[in-house]
Formats: structure tokens, C-alpha cells, sequence
């Protein structure tokens, strides 16, 4: 699928009109560190001691969450992410939910599923018009258990998926890309296709956190991985399924340059993440001018001003012998 109008976001939201010059659209909102996964691409695993060093604790309390909820609304912030950790371990998740609904918030919620394979559980969200972000990283309980280090969370995690297709909910399925799952990618998008998902996320990692630590056994080079992207959107079009990509630069993405996920941010979303251990970061700038970088093979890329670059941490590691700047006679591509 090359899409006539942006892709949907990393939440899954549609776009709308453009927002006003400098408005925060998106507030990513940590609601706890905890987590029932030990993933190991998690980007946020080494936040935990910092935020309890700093705060006393990797949590927020229900009325600091209130507060996020109301404060995001009266600023016309339009859609909140509740992310973590894992945010279905909260018995408060419903009445948050159900708090930024009543403001006229759109709701995201990244999770790994698992407590939502239970029906009681999933039942205490549904019909609340939320988008479940839902993660996935392998197409068997062998790949997918082996990067959460969470024995029996595939079985959980594609419950869950089923269980809120069945109910109508709204499904995104995240996957972060490691070396671990590179031969997983298609098994992954064809058995959650016919199980009824229509909109997929392919994430490169970020080497931060578990994938700091562990980075030749998570990251691998766009030249393994971005071919099996690529076939991966090649059969989601086929499947009439919608698909973007997370973290790949763009001339790496050729003709599918507009199912980056970074296009549409960089026209229609300013977003902003409050975390447990730092203060509020505007993403949106922190992710392009502290995250990524645009090494010297950028230079004379006739896409640079539309691509965000690459992780610094990549760049380090591998250099930029693996990007290929596009001429600026070339065709128009993603413009």
C-alpha cells in the first residue's frame, strides 16, 4: 500500500486537518515502569532505578494521572497514549480511560496484551472507542517468548488480539524488529492478517535500555532487515492491510517512502512524552535533534528535509555505508 493521503500514526489514529504551527497534538503518558515482559529491545529498562532515585517510585498515583488527563485537554492536546511498562496492570486503567473520553480525547493504549486475553479484564475496555496497540514480535510462542523472556506470552498476547477483534475493538499490531525475529516478519504479518488485523507497525529498534545492553543480540543492519520490510508491506497490500514503518530512513524505503510513519509525524503531529524520570520532553523535537542524526551520506539527499535520519546509536555502531542519498532529479518519490 503506498496511501493517497498520510499513514495512520504509531497509535493507529487517523490524521485530520493539519494542527496549528507549534500546537502539541499527541501526549505519550507513562503511567508505570512495571512490566509482566522483560523484552529485549525495551528501550525504557534502564529508566526504572533512575525515576525511583529521583521520585521514590516508577509510578504514577491516580489524581497525578487526572491531572495529566485535564491538562492535556485544556492545552487541545487530541489524542493521549497511555504507555509504560505495561498499562493493564493498573485496576485504574478504565475510570483513566474513561476520564480522557469524557474530555474529547482520543485514546492509544501500547500494551503486550497479555491480562487482556482475560475476558473480564478485557471487557472492563471495551466499547470505550480505544486503540489497542498490541505487541507481537514473533509468529510462534519459540520467537515471540524468546524477545519478551516471558514464557507463554505469545498464546496470551494472540488471545487477546482475537478476543478484542471479535469485539469490535480497534487493532494496531506493533512489532519491533530485532535479529531475533528477522525470519519471523512474514509469518507474523500473514497469521495476524487472517486472524483479522487490518493495520500493522514494523519498528526498528532503538538501542537504548535491554537493547543498550544487549545490542549485537537485538539490532540488526538495515541490509538484513529492510528487504524483509519490504516484503512484509509487499503482502499487507495484498491483504488490503494498512502498514507503516517506524525508525527506517527513508531512501532505504524507495517507493514505499510514504508508509514511514516519520512523513506524517513530521506534517501533522507534534508530540509531546512525559516520562517517571526526566521532565517533560517535546518528542517530536528531541526525537530528530537529540535521537536520530543525518550522517555525512545524507549530505546530498534530496529527501533529507522529509527524513528524520538514523538513530545516533546505529550510526555509531555501523557507520552510513548503508544508506543511499537520492538525487534531487530523481522523481518526486514521497512529495
Amino acid at each position: 500500500m503506498t496511501p493517497d493521503r498520510p499513514p495512520p500514526d504509531h497509535d493507529g489514529h487517523g490524521n485530520g486537518p493539519a494542527p496549528e504551527p507549534g500546537a502539541v497534538t499527541h501526549l505519550d503518558i507513562k503511567m508505570s515502569y512495571a512490566c509482566n515482559n522483560c523484552c529485549i529491545h525495551c528501550v525504557i529498562a534502564d529508566q526504572r532505578d533512575e525515576a525511583i532515585r529521583r521520585k521514590g517510585r516508577d509510578w504514577r498515583g491516580t489524581a497525578e494521572m487526572a491531572r495529566e488527563i485535564q491538562d492535556a485537554a485544556r492545552r487541545g492536546i487530541r489524542v493521549v497514549t497511555f504507555t509504560g511498562g505495561e498499562p493493564t496492570l493498573r485496576k485504574d486503567l478504565p475510570e483513566l480511560v474513561r476520564a480522557a473520553r469524557a474530555l474529547g480525547l482520543r485514546v492509544g493504549l501500547q500494551t503486550n496484551g497479555r491480562l487482556l486475553s482475560i475476558p473480564a479484564v478485557r471487557d472492563r475496555l471495551a466499547g470505550l472507542e480505544v486503540r489497542f496497540v498490541v505487541a507481537v514480535h514473533g509468529a510462534s510462542a519459540e520467537v515471540h517468548d524468546a524477545v519478551t523472556r516471558a514464557p507463554g506470552s505469545f498464546l496470551q498476547t494472540r488471545e487477546a488480539v482475537r478476543g478484542l477483534l471479535e469485539a469490535g475493538e480497534r487493532v494496531t499490531l506493533k512489532t519491533v524488529i530485532s535479529r531475533r525475529n528477522l525470519d519471523d516478519l512474514s509469518d507474523i504479518a500473514r497469521d495476524f492478517a487472517d486472524l483479522g488485523v487490518r493495520r500493522f507497525n514494523w519498528t526498528f529498534p532503538h538501542a537504548l535500555g535491554n537493547a543498550r545492553r544487549e545490542f549485537e543480540a537485538v539490532v540488526p543492519r538495515y541490509r538484513d532487515a529492510v528487504p524483509r520490510v519490504l516484503e512484509v508491506l509487499d503482502l499487507l497490500e495484498r491483504r488490503g492491510c494498512e502498514a507503516v514503518t517506524e525508525a527506517i530512513p527513508l531512501c532505504l524505503l524507495g517507493s514505499r517512502a510514504r508508509q514511514a510513519s516519520e512523513w506524517h509525524y513530521r506534517a501533522h503531529v507534534r508530540s509531546e512524552v512525559h516520562q517517571l524520570d526526566q521532565a517533560p520532553r517535546d518528542w517530536s523535537r528531541d526525537r530528530t535533534v537529540e535521537g536520530k542524526v543525518h550522517p555525512p551520506a545524507c549530505s546530498p539527499c534530496s529527501w533529507k528535509g522529509d527524513c528524520e535520519g538514523v538513530w545516533r546509536e546505529y550510526f555509531e555502531a555501523f557507520g552510513d555505508q548503508e544508506l543511499a542519498a537520492v538525487p534531487f532529479d530523481d522523481p518526486p518519490g514521497i512529495r
